[in-house]
């Protein structure tokens, strides 16, 4: 069955379980503000990462480092939150409830992560809004300096990053504009050697290291706390630099969170990578210590209520997976290494697939352990050659039509890479099933 029609079958069986449905509205208001990534496409009611705006049951979703499909709890939660706002007798009204709900939020992302004595929160509409926020903060402490951010490449992090993290405009006509007074440049550190595999840390430090003391102006640090691979880089950042954490995949201890925050350390986080709630929903948890320096800023763009809106519709579904997680949290590292075991066993049993070093186990936690499982797939007309991601993208597409979805392709150096990806949600189900059918996928559309 196509992505289209899965799509459909869901939205009529949702339909059949609730009458008379959602409010007026509400789809279009989920996913409100935003760039030109969270837009459906009208013909196939599908954003760009090939998920439908409501609950899909029937697709088996690997795709968490990416993008997933709302749950059906998410989008119960999410449609009252919005019936209890939209049906404010005024306008005054629904902007205090609307208000109160964003400072709910907030409130409970610093619970979550212990952060509430050591930093504030603050929603984005995605998590590059929130990079570009931070970065804007930032620049705003030293607003005659011009900013050098020191990120890892692109191919890790995400294409509209090295721009935000600059402080330019990521997307649309205006992209590549500076909002900050000085304009700055990026440097680029690689986290993997030309054949793929990831470079050692003492390495990519030494990398940033060198970077940071060539840099002019204000040199900023981005320590990406999981990368679209998994990687953690630059494990040990240079001292005397500001550093931003970028954990948008949200794969990170909130005891690390609170610890980056009490080093004076903005950290960013999403709820649409990890949580499986729907893309996007971003925040900046930034170092309460640093709040009156960063209150001089003229620099933030005020959002109107519609953006406001559809992030703490989408910050709301998340919060259903943070929920349901944060109690059995501690049991979820043997969780991950068993199904570890089972992806490399499924991995290695299909000649057509080659895996692709990502993290390495490091510690006792659930996010010490690797949820991101890479790999590579070999050329059909030259098995010795693997994929390119152009190469990649109609397996993906394939896939995501037989109703699988794992994460976009990446880059590699030479080649590319699929990745499967275990999120709260997955981690919350029993059994490997899911797991099966993936692979299942896989020996069909590689065989």
């Amino acid at each position: 069955m196509s992505a289209t029609l899965r799509s459909e079958a869901a939205v009529g069986s949702w339909r059949r379980r609730r009458d008379p449905g959602p409010p007026p509205g509400f789809i279009p208001a989920l996913f409100s503000g935003g760039d030109s990534r969270i837009v459906a496409d009208p013909r196939t009611g599908l954003n760009k990462y090939l998920c439908p705006l409501v609950p899909a049951p029937e697709l088996v979703c690997a795709s968490s480092c990416t993008a997933s499909p709302i749950s059906a709890r998410g989008f119960d939660q999410a449609a009252a939150v919005y019936a209890d706002i939209a049906l404010a007798p005024s306008p005054r009204l629904r902007a205090d409830r609307l208000t109160a709900l964003t400072e709910q939020i907030e409130a409970r992302l610093l619970r979550y992560f212990g952060a509430g004595a050591h930093g504030h929160a603050i929603l984005c509409p995605s998590g590059t809004d929130a990079l570009l926020t931070t970065a804007l903060l930032l620049a705003a402490e030293r607003p005659d300096a011009a900013m050098t951010a020191i990120l890892p490449a692109a191919a890790e992090t995400g294409t509209g990053v090295p721009l935000a993290a600059v402080g330019r405009v990521f997307d649309g006509p205006d992209s590549g504009t500076f909002l900050t007074g000085q304009a700055g440049q990026t440097v680029e550190i690689p986290l993997r050697a030309s054949d793929g595999s990831p470079r050692p840390a003492d390495a990519v430090n030494h990398a940033f290291a060198t970077a940071a003391a060539a840099a002019t102006g204000h040199a900023v640090i981005y320590l990406t706390y999981g990368s679209k691979t998994g990687l953690i880089g630059p494990v040990s950042p240079p001292d005397g630099v500001d550093v931003i954490v970028d954990a948008c995949q949200a794969r990170i201890e909130p005891e690390t969170v609170a610890g980056c925050l009490w080093r004076g350390w903005p950290v960013v986080v999403t709820g649409s990578k990890f949580f499986g709630g729907p893309a996007f929903s971003g925040a900046v948890l930034f170092p309460r210590d640093r709040r009156p320096a960063a209150g001089r800023r003229p620099l933030l763009p005020v959002p109107c209520e519609a953006v406001r809106l559809g992030t703490a519709l989408r910050w709301t579904a998340a919060l259903t997976s943070i929920d349901a997680f944060e109690p059995l949290a501690s049991g979820m590292a043997e969780v991950l290494a068993e199904r570890g075991r089972f992806i490399a066993q499924a991995v290695a049993a299909n000649p057509s697939l080659v895996p692709v070093e990502g993290l390495q186990p490091h510690g006792s936690g659930w996010a010490d352990q690797p949820s991101i499982f890479t790999f590579g797939v070999r050329d059909p007309a030259y098995p010795r050659r693997l994929l390119t991601v152009t190469g990649l993208r109609p397996l993906y597409e394939r896939l995501a039509h037989a109703g699988v979805l794992l994460g976009q392709p990446v880059g590699l150096g030479s080649f590319g890479g699929l990745r499967l990806a275990l999120g709260a949600r997955d981690l919350l189900r029993s059994g490997d099933d899911d797991l099966a059918r993936v692979f299942a996928a896989l020996e069909h559309v590689t065989g």
